[in-house]
């Protein structure tokens, strides 16, 4: 992380395949990729198995590695993503997120609710919100998870998802919308009608 002394050091050495720089770098980084790991797949064993399948092929991507140590988190986060996402695809011919209720907790917790709108928490509980966010697009939810549970900026979950920082925002403002319209019906605002993600899709903030 952004505490890691002399990281552009630290991730040429790595490239040159320096056992002490990789097991520093595993060391670090290795909770938070299994955080954002589990948080998808909601089972500690297939997220320690995930977890390890990212760094083996961030170790045989890293000598490929071009941009400076700042770059790095949001590198590993998209080989995580897309070893997470594989794996998704592969068990449900689709893509999904899946939150229990201690993930829910996290998710929402009174740290990330200053982050959000305020019309989108108040009075509402997390079985609510999640209900909530599994309507959103696997975009949007992506974004959510990225920058309000792993505490990316905007410009780091740009680079996990391979988009652009205005695409970023743009993609977050119509989350906190579609939050605020979905949680407004609920408190009997009005019919809304609001896409699914697909009607043979599990939702992917769903409970299984």
């Amino acid at each position: 992380m952004s505490n890691l002394k002399n990281l552009d050091v630290l991730i040429m050495n790595a490239k040159q395949m320096n056992e002490d720089a990789l097991s520093v770098l595993y060391d670090n980084y290795l909770p938070h990729v299994f955080r954002y790991i589990y948080y998808q797949v909601n089972d500690r064993t297939i997220a320690e198995d995930l977890t390890s399948e990212t760094f083996l092929k961030m170790l045989s991507a890293i000598s490929d590695f071009r941009e400076d140590g700042k770059s790095f988190y949001p590198w590993l986060l998209r080989i995580a993503k897309n070893t997470t996402l594989d794996y998704l695809r592969s068990k449900y011919n689709q893509s999904q997120v899946l939150l229990d209720e201690e993930i829910e907790e996290l998710f929402f917790d009174s740290r990330n609710r200053a982050d959000l709108e305020h019309t989108v928490i108040t009075s509402l509980d997390a079985e609510e919100v999640r209900k909530a966010v599994a309507r959103l697009t696997e975009e949007q939810q992506q974004v959510l998870l990225l920058k309000f549970t792993m505490g990316l900026s905007n410009a780091e979950v740009a680079k996990v998802l391979d988009k652009t920082e205005g695409s970023i925002k743009s993609l977050q403002v119509r989350a906190l919308a579609s939050l605020k319209r979905l949680l407004g019906k609920k408190n009997g605002e009005g019919e809304l009608v609001e896409p699914l993600v697909g009607t043979s899709t599990r939702n992917r903030f769903k409970k299984v």
